[in-house]
């Protein structure tokens, strides 16, 4: 361990998965819900409500069919492609890369996601668990503007309460971006130094807090408690 206590998890040092259409490599997995995770030392087991991490891809003309969630917060980052979405919160919705889309399943939603256009997109999927079981099931759509961290849960901006906030940034050569406070963090694509270690894309990043300075520019998922982040 180094200064911050940092820790540094690497995607291919993990088992590929997926399915369906989707391939994928699970990164977080928190045995609050996964109990075979609790013998799991090479991946991450989260940060308090912050459960879930996947990274991977949609199959061209291809992804994940109708499906059920329940009491859980996601937010789907699509890095690059156009995925398209619908199901019981509506139908023909779109995300282009790169934007996020947060669904707050609360009391039940059956939804299916796939690329669109024919070809791949990228996909990082995290799920948080909500405030409080039975809310009023909604989802919010983001679009991200280069050289800055957008907050896309939790925070005080509008968006979906959440005992977590999550910021997804497409940062640029020379940024930064920090936190004093326990985080976990993804770089989906580009390089940078975080607490002093090369990282890149794929890696998974956690520590007591951060100091994070972009190499080549990098897009950037950035999670914290709420009452340390305000």
């Amino acid at each position: 361990m180094t200064q911050h206590n940092t820790r540094v998890i690497h995607r291919d040092d993990l088992p590929l998965g997926g399915f369906a259409g989707i391939v994928e490599t699970r990164m977080v997995i928190n045995p609050r819900l996964w109990k075979e995770a609790e013998s799991r030392p090479d991946v991450s087991h989260g940060l308090g409500d912050f459960v879930y991490l996947a990274s991977g891809h949609f199959k061209a003309n291809d992804g994940a069919p109708l499906h059920s969630h329940k009491d859980v917060d996601i937010v789907s980052f699509i890095p690059n492609g156009v995925v398209g979405h619908e199901g019981t919160m509506g139908h023909g919705t779109s995300i282009h890369g790169p934007g996020v889309q947060v669904q707050r399943a609360g009391t039940g939603i059956k939804h299916a996601e796939f690329s669109l256009n024919g070809q791949r997109a990228n996909l990082v999927q995290i799920w948080f668990l909500p405030p409080e079981k039975g809310l009023e099931p909604g989802y919010q759509d983001f679009t991200l503007q280069k050289g800055q961290m957008t907050t896309v849960l939790g925070g005080s901006g509008g968006t979906f309460g959440n005992a977590m906030t999550c910021q997804i940034g497409l940062l640029e050569p020379g940024d930064t971006a920090s936190t004093r406070h326990r985080f976990v963090a993804f770089i989906s694509d580009g390089e940078a130094t975080a607490n002093g270690k090369p990282v890149g894309a794929g890696d998974i990043i956690e520590g007591n807090a951060l100091e994070l300075v972009t190499e080549t520019g990098c897009n950037l998922v950035l999670i914290q408690f709420t009452e340390t982040y305000q």
